[in-house]
């Protein structure tokens, strides 16, 4: 016993020495650095001081310059936006901030069906359809401001593009909770003449609160005129109703468009939400309009559309909210089954997912939709669905990914309906037109289509992308090819910098075959799982990839694809790449490690520049001294 009491006071003294030795020795080293940093002189000491606070702004910077983002984060609005961080980090919905966080892009709210449009946070009233897009403003605001008595609220706006829905959000931080007023609009995609705009206030605090709801519906509309009627809505209630008449001047002074607004009354000014409540309001707005006339013939046909309106008006009251809204989403989200995704781009001026999948929606918002109108015809919709599945000649020019002018960040709807008219005008000068009739379908795929320079002619598709532009990761989903055929095409950037090409079906009803440029390989039986091919450069310049159903006309193109050489693509260069991967020429290290090598390049010399010169001078002064002393 007394040996193992021994042992203990041995191993605790030589534990305790070694955390006093310890302690000696950083203390030691902590004394040695004072003194040497007290040794330096005051030039080097300027250096260090320097060094230092670079290092800390480096790791400190984003914590302190990014408060003010994240104190509007972390309160109530923060709540309510988390519920579309998904979507957002998919690209598939976009926040607004009121006022925009520093570096915030603008996506507009905007919500249309190819016949209305309105926005969120817009001075604009209502949209409707002159020539290619969305682009004569009707002096009519359908849109219901909320707001809650006596208190400031944080706003948000929210696109789904996705969905087809934009969202106002406004959060009021309460002592006791938070209360919410959430406005949710949309162009409803079937019904083409119908917005819905849905207003929500959630109030978990025990006080009543009250909401004023301002309309405004008709300002500035010239010779309109106003009628009140009232109707049973779904749950057999009175619901009153307004019909709003009149002319709209174009900037042809001759011409007019007649127009019959009929849209659901705020009937209370000011909603009450008493305590633990959560309120629900919906209110529609029914628009026809007629085509281009001269004044006559557009007074003539005012009669007709307000009977219109008046009657899809009190069709869609007897419809559930829920249910209208279902028609909506459903038909927004089976048209994003096709589309084009691609790797994120660091490069100064580099068009990524957001602008792409943003552009896509505004133009598709601006078209109508044939094949989901339940007027359309039998005939008429088994001719679009005949030219979604075989489009031929559509599309065929260079690819449109590169062109600036197609690409534009929109501010507001007039800007909007630029991007489209262009986006409209390209695609039919380029075989499109046949297309762009059948809907957003038809105008989708077409767009699809000119993104990758993908040409439907003879049997056959063509990539015709250059191999050079192939220096990003894409695909595209769902391409029409055939009946009930969908195709995945995808290029992918090895760790060589070699692009390489996958072929996939998604679905299809006969075998396909594809071939990389050339055809000189045999054709290669496509399947659900994706094929490989190289990325051949001819000369001269050919397609890429050929696919088609008809598996002797593939293998006659050898034949008739007539070139010099045909060798495979080179590597892109590493600066083309590291430009994308890391916003910048020099590779994966951060720009923060070259500026600090650059920093310390410039001190060295600098400090080498300083010990010429002390060598200069004292050699000078020894000079002097050994001249002149006796």
């Amino acid at each position: 016993m007394q040996n193992v009491i021994n042992l203990m006071v041995y191993s605790m003294r030589v534990i305790c020495c070694r955390i006093r030795t310890r302690q000696m020795w950083v203390r030691g080293i902590i004394q040695n650095s004072v003194n040497r940093v007290n040794s330096l002189s005051r030039s080097r000491k300027i250096i260090l001081v320097i060094l230092m606070l670079l290092v800390l702004l480096y790791y400190l910077g984003p914590l302190l310059f990014g408060k003010r983002n994240r104190s509007l984060r972390e309160g109530c609005l923060a709540e309510k936006l988390q519920l579309f961080q998904s979507e957002v980090d998919n690209l598939d919905a976009f926040i607004n901030h009121v006022p925009p966080l520093d570096g915030e892009q603008h996506f507009p709210p905007y919500v249309g069906n190819g016949k209305v449009a309105v926005a969120f946070g817009s001075h604009n009233g209502l949209f409707i359809r002159l020539n290619r897009a969305l682009s004569l403003p009707v002096n009519f605001y359908p849109i219901i401001g909320t707001a809650l008595s006596g208190y400031k609220a944080d706003v948000a706006h929210v696109l789904q593009i996705r969905k087809g829905l934009a969202y106002r959000l406004q959060s009021y931080n309460m002592k006791k909770g938070c209360v919410y007023v959430g406005s949710r609009i949309y162009a409803h995609r079937s019904r083409s003449s119908v917005l819905v705009h849905e207003i929500k206030a959630q109030n978990p605090t025990n006080v009543d609160f009250h909401v004023d709801l301002d309309q405004i519906r008709a300002s500035g509309w010239t010779d309109s005129t106003v009628t009140t009627h009232s109707a049973k809505n779904f749950q057999e209630e009175n619901v009153s109703y307004s019909v709003t008449s009149g002319l709209v001047s174009t900037s042809d002074q001759s011409i007019f468009v007649a127009a019959a607004i009929a849209s659901v009354s705020v009937n209370i000014p000011v909603l009450k939400i008493p305590a633990g409540r959560t309120e629900r309001h919906q209110y529609l707005t029914v628009v026809h309009y007629s085509s281009p006339f001269t004044k006559e013939e557009a007074n003539q046909a005012l009669s007709v559309l307000e009977k219109q309106a008046r009657k899809e008006l009190e069709e869609v009251l007897k419809i559930e909210p829920g249910q209208l809204r279902r028609e909506h989403t459903s038909i927004w989200s089976k048209l994003w089954e096709s589309g084009f995704s691609i790797s994120s781009s660091k490069a100064v001026g580099a068009i990524n997912g957001d602008k792409i999948n943003s552009t896509m929606y505004y133009v598709l918002s601006n078209v109508p939709s044939p094949l989901n109108d339940p007027l359309t015809s039998k005939e008429d919709r088994t001719a679009i669905m005949k030219t979604l599945y075989y489009p031929d000649r559509c599309y065929k020019e260079h690819t449109t990914l590169h062109s600036t002018t197609l690409w534009v960040d929109p501010y507001d709807e007039d800007g909007i309906a630029r991007i489209v008219a262009t986006w409209i005008i390209t695609l039919e000068k380029q075989g499109c037109n046949v297309m762009i009739q059948a809907g957003t379908e038809g105008v989708l795929q077409a767009m699809l289509l000119s993104i990758g320079a993908l040409r439907f002619s003879n049997d056959h598709l063509e990539f015709w992308m250059h191999p050079k532009d192939l220096h990003r990761d894409f695909v595209f989903h769902r391409i029409n090819y055939g009946n009930n055929t969908h195709l995945n095409i995808s290029a992918i950037v090895g760790e060589d910098n070699k692009a390489s090409l996958y072929a996939a079906l998604d679905r299809n009803d006969k075998p396909y075959f594809a071939c990389d440029a050339g055809c000189i390989d045999l054709p290669v039986q496509l399947s659900k799982e994706k094929k490989m091919f190289p990325v051949k450069l001819t000369e001269p310049l050919t397609s890429i990839l050929y696919i088609t159903a008809d598996k002797f006309h593939m293998e006659e193109l050898k034949h008739a694809i007539h070139v010099k050489e045909i060798v495979e693509a080179p590597a892109h260069e590493h600066h083309v790449i590291a430009m994308h991967r890391h916003g910048h020429h020099l590779g994966g290290l951060p720009t923060i490690f070259w500026v600090s090598i650059a920093f310390l390049v410039i001190v060295f010399h600098l400090f080498l520049f300083k010990l010429i010169c002390n060598e200069y001078c004292q050699a000078q002064e020894r000079f002097t001294r050994g001249r002149y002393t006796v």
